[in-house]
């Protein structure tokens, strides 16, 4: 009797603090919008917000990892959309909390229900590290859409399409804020509804409700995303899309009537006992076959309007699949072996139970977990640093956590809870360098102001104000400087874009607004194209770039442009050291030419095929800029290997005339639009004297290397072109 009214009281009690902790932790990892900085990363958070104030057309005037919509999950909070994105943020925070909280009241086990928190405290907590604060609002978005798809996966078979119409709205929305998050949910979403249609094909029952919602999810993000693709075109595009659900629906509903009147001449020839079989028969065939009608007609006019339509949807998709797919080679950094060995057990016994829970039942479930699991991989591992692996590991959690529900049988069960704390065990692992650098305050102070925050978000925009003008005083130009550029059109290269916040700049961006992320020929021709036809007054040129990269790689044919076509500007004081803004990157203004400074650019007629670790000698006159199309073929293993996993850099070894040696990394796809060859120089001042047309730093030779070469040909084609200055 005393145990039982000791449990009573037990439970509770431990309800009480369970409730108390989660709401302590909830105020502690509350998402606070960044304020303005200087480095790279918080420059194009800058510029994805600016890109929206200013109404750029995305995949037109911009191109990025993220869309339009890219600002509220990690843009800046600039004046014009800070409410917006300070309660996008934490709408999104609160959604995540409460649907966390109903899927652990649903859960049955202990261990099922510490599961799903430890993948929510892990995600949030990432948060509290200064440097990558604000990173997991994409996350968290994605983390609400599989634990929704979690309980559609068990839903009556009555609600899937409408599940499906308005999960697929979501994922279109996704489309728009960030591209890879737009792949995750549409394709998680489109491989839940075709594992049940062969779920369903293998029962004999419900088939073509799945094939329909498939459909239907496809059908709705394609046209939300084409419908909030720009703010100007809301209104028409909305009207597009409902001229064509009123035709293919009045379609839909015609196709029914005919067919009805047809079958109702057969039925009346027909027995009483037979006319009703045939008469159900019938019901389901004319719906079935008036909801093909329906498809066939909303994707022709739908087709037809995104292709006729401006801004084009098309182009943003296009352009950001361009990005995302040469991620994998041109920002590819190789980390620790032993945390990729680590991922890759991992994904292999995740594999396992993964199929274990599709015999049981629940193939579109888990073929979605695993395309999360994929892409959070590739996430993770391409470029292998701290938060991006950090970010894999929470993807194991949720993963293992939402199959353990799902997993019957007394031996599946303990598979699934020891792999569930091995993955735990090493998602601490990886945490461990994140959690220690920079760290918030998790004290009840951090609480007592995220607290306050809440309730007075003028409070919080004031400091956040703070913070920024702080962050950009070092950015301040002299006002003789600023008074040069004022009202003219400038650009900034290769990505200090926050100098437009701290100057009040008249911003023209070129599509790919920072120079290391023109991955493609095809990206560095998009910049060209827009400096060339619509040339800047002035650029902001800095003599910087990443990953060991040598600058006047990073959009060649757009630097070559760049270099022939402006000049130093003439403000610049002869004696300040070596001509330079006394100014803490080392920034040059340059200014347009009336006409170009450089001949026409002419083929050498020097064509050569090198091996790898293979020099190249190359001669060059004092006044003459040899530039190489590099072209780099991928070999069958290397298109593989690069599509599963990534390729590692590739580095161009120089040899100078004085006989000191640099390695630079190059970029495979974009090296074919002709890099400079013939004087690449080694630091500021050298980069200095090559504006001035002095043309320091002749290279005498160069060869190339790669840590697996089986990646590629193992030839390199090279043609060299000249111009004169």
């Amino acid at each position: 009797m005393q145990k039982t009214t000791f449990k009573k009281i037990q439970y509770p009690l431990f309800f009480l603090i369970l409730t108390l902790v989660s709401l302590y932790l909830f105020l502690i990892f509350i998402p606070i919008p960044n304020s303005l900085g200087t480095d790279l990363e918080l420059s194009w958070q800058y510029a994805i917000s600016r890109a929206a104030v200013d109404k750029l057309i995305f995949g037109k005037d911009i191109i990025f990892t993220y869309g339009p919509l890219g600002y509220l999950v990690h843009g800046a909070a600039l004046e014009q959309n800070f409410i917006t994105v300070t309660k996008f943020r934490f709408i999104v925070y609160f959604i995540l909390f409460v649907a966390v909280s109903l899927k652990i009241a649903k859960l049955k086990t202990k261990l099922q229900k510490l599961a799903i928190f430890s993948s929510w405290l892990l995600l949030v907590s990432i948060n509290i590290s200064v440097t990558y604060q604000n990173i997991s609002t994409d996350y968290q978005i994605l983390f609400i859409f599989l634990i929704i798809l979690s309980i559609v996966d068990n839903l009556p078979i009555k609600l899937t399409r409408c599940c499906a119409v308005s999960l697929g709205a979501f994922a279109g929305f996704c489309l728009l804020t960030k591209f890879t998050l737009g792949i995750a949910t549409a394709g998680s979403l489109c491989l839940l509804f075709l594992g049940n249609f062969f779920d369903s094909i293998k029962k004999n029952s419900n088939y073509l409700i799945n094939l329909f919602a498939l459909l239907d999810s496809l059908l709705a993000a394609i046209s939300v995303s084409f419908i909030l693709l720009s703010p100007d075109f809301y209104i028409s595009n909305l009207y597009k899309i409902l001229v064509c659900l009123v035709v293919s629906g009045t379609s839909g509903l015609l196709a029914w009537f005919i067919q009805l009147r047809l079958d109702r001449k057969v039925i009346l020839k027909a027995g009483e006992k037979i006319t009703i079989s045939r008469n159900l028969i019938s019901k389901s065939r004319i719906r079935t076959a008036s909801w093909y009608v329906f498809y066939i007609i909303y994707c022709s006019c739908l087709v037809v309007t995104i292709f006729s339509s401006y801004p084009s949807l098309i182009d943003y998709l296009k352009h950001s699949l361009d990005v995302a797919s040469s991620y994998s080679s041109a920002m590819s950094l190789v980390g620790s072996k032993r945390e990729l060995i680590l991922a890759v057990s991992e994904i292999a016994l995740i594999s396992i139970l993964l199929v274990l829970v599709a015999k049981q039942g629940s193939l579109g479930f888990t073929l979605a977990l695993f395309l999360c699991l994929f892409l959070a991989f590739k996430h993770g591992f391409v470029r292998h640093s701290v938060n991006h692996v950090v970010i894999f590991s929470w993807c194991t959690l949720i993963v293992v956590s939402l199959c353990l529900p799902k997993v019957r049988g007394v031996r599946i069960q303990k598979f699934s809870y020891l792999l569930y704390f091995y993955v735990l065990v090493i998602a601490f692992i990886f945490w461990i360098p994140l959690g220690t650098s920079s760290p918030r305050s998790v004290t009840p102070d951090m609480a007592i102001k995220n607290l306050t925050y809440l309730f007075n978000p003028s409070s919080l925009h004031s400091s956040i104000q703070a913070n920024s003008n702080n962050n950009l005083a070092v950015e301040k130009l002299p006002t003789s400087m600023t008074s040069i550029v004022e009202n003219k059109k400038v650009d900034i290269v290769p990505w200090e874009i926050s100098l437009v916040a701290a100057n009040n700049l008249n911003w023209k961006p070129r599509p790919i607004f920072q120079s290391y992320s023109a991955y493609t020929t095809t990206l560095d021709n998009l910049n060209f194209k827009s400096l060339s036809t619509e040339p800047r007054d002035y650029i902001f040129y800095d003599f910087s770039a990443i990953d060991g990269r040598h600058p006047f790689f990073d959009e060649p044919r757009t630097f070559s442009y760049i270099f022939c076509n402006y000049k130093l500007n003439s403000y610049l004081p002869k004696s300040s050291q070596q001509n330079k803004f006394s100014y803490p990157t080392n920034l040059l203004l340059l200014e347009k030419l009336s006409s170009s400074g450089c001949s026409p650019s002419v083929s050498t007629g020097k064509t050569s095929t090198i091996r790898w670790n293979n020099s190249q000698h190359i001669e060059a006159s004092d006044r003459s800029i040899i530039l190489a199309k590099v072209k780099f073929t991928y070999s069958l293993f290397g298109k593989i290997y690069k599509s599963l996993f990534r390729s590692p850099p590739v580095t161009m070894q120089v040899t100078y005339a004085d006989g000191s040696k640099r390695d630079y990394r190059i970029i495979p796809e974009n090296s074919d639009n002709g890099v400079i060859v013939s004087h690449l120089p080694k630091d500021d001042n050298e980069a200095l004297s090559f504006f001035h047309r002095q043309l320091p730093a002749q290279v005498q030779s160069f060869k190339f290397h790669a840590t697996n070469s089986l990646l590629y040909s193992p030839t390199i084609e090279i043609n060299f072109l000249s111009f004169d200055i």
